[in-house]
């Protein structure tokens, strides 16, 4: 541990410490420094003890401030949510604007930016370093999800991007400190889950203000896509529930075609099996007929016959009669047969 770190409670040359990526960023230039809020006390300290930096602090509370530091920053004390906070500066104009985790807490942050650019707080060519707790990160979001937290409001790299921009910056240097989650050991520098602070440093810009149209527009265009892809979804689901609906009438459909198919082979089998008795019936009716044509000439034959009183008892008669009783009696017994 360096002297610097016994002094200030952070090691200015640490590569994840936000109070030390802070430090390093203010003292580029030796340039005079706003600072705004209470956060990070022991960076304005450094940098006044360490490169004899002109500071000038802003917070709403001394005591926050460390009541046994001598030779520290020159400190005026005022209420960032009001109009005109900045009426104690009188006027100034500094080169670096340190706001350290500040914009979570307060109600409009915006307005604070703005500020800074519209009064000329901070100079045209001037740096804004800003520093906020990642959301996207477990343990912030932990924080959150407690409903224990100081802050009010909650931001990642890309909604401060957002916010900065809207408000006329232009980030122009992004700056992470790590902390791993779960039993996750290791980082990719880029990997923002794993950042727990972000530190940005940005510029006033009329580019920014163009960048702020931009990212409506983004939003804008990411929404209606969001909305797009909703309304595929829930057409893609009406299209599925349709295509079951219609598989099953269709199935219902086959298998009231087969019922009907079986229907048309049993009316097939019967009526196959009705010709085939009309066929029989109509021989049995042709035989019966044939024989009743023998029979009714046998019978014209006897009539004959016994009209004639001279062969009455004659043979003839005798084989007559016996024609016409043979017959007779066989169609008789093939009337029987036939019932």
């Amino acid at each position: 541990m360096s002297s610097s770190e016994n002094d200030f409670g952070f090691d200015p040359d640490a590569s994840h410490d936000t109070a030390a990526i802070l430090y390093r960023m203010a003292r580029v230039g030796r340039a005079t420094v706003l600072h705004l809020g209470s956060s990070a006390d022991a960076v304005s300290r450094a940098l006044v003890a360490l490169d004899d930096m002109k500071i000038t602090r802003l917070v709403a509370d001394l005591s926050v401030l460390d009541a046994e530091a001598t030779n520290g920053p020159e400190v005026f004390v005022a209420d960032l949510e009001a109009e005109g906070w900045y009426a104690a500066l009188d006027g100034r104009t500094y080169e670096v604007v340190i706001v350290a985790d500040l914009l979570e807490h307060l109600r409009n942050p915006a307005r604070i930016l703005r500020d800074l650019r519209e009064q000329r707080l901070l100079a045209d060519d001037g740096r804004l370093i800003v520093s906020f707790a990642n959301v996207a990160h477990q343990a912030v979001a932990s924080e959150l999800l407690s409903g224990d937290s100081a802050r009010i409001r909650w931001y990642t790299a890309g909604s401060m991007n957002r916010l900065l921009a809207a408000s006329g910056y232009l980030v122009t240097e992004t700056h992470r400190t790590h902390r791993p989650t779960g039993e996750q050991t290791t980082t990719s520098a880029d990997d923002e889950a794993q950042t727990y602070e972000f530190v940005l440093q940005a510029q006033p810009s009329a580019a920014g203000t163009q960048l702020a149209l931009l990212y409506r527009h983004l939003d804008d265009a990411t929404q209606r896509l969001a909305e797009a892809e909703t309304s595929r979804n829930q057409i893609s689901a009406l299209l599925e529930e349709e295509r079951v609906a219609f598989q099953d009438e269709i199935g219902r459909g086959a298998d009231e075609l087969e019922q009907m198919q079986d229907q048309l082979n049993r009316v097939t089998d019967e009526r196959s099996a009705l010709r085939h008795k009309t066929a029989r019936l109509h021989r049995q009716l042709a035989r019966l007929q044939d024989e009743l044509s023998v029979a009714k000439t046998a019978i014209r034959q006897l009539e004959i016959i016994h009209q004639s009183r001279s062969y009455r008892w004659s043979r003839r008669l005798a084989n007559a009669a016996q024609l016409v009783v043979t017959p007779i009696r066989s169609v008789r017994q093939r009337a029987r047969g036939g019932r």
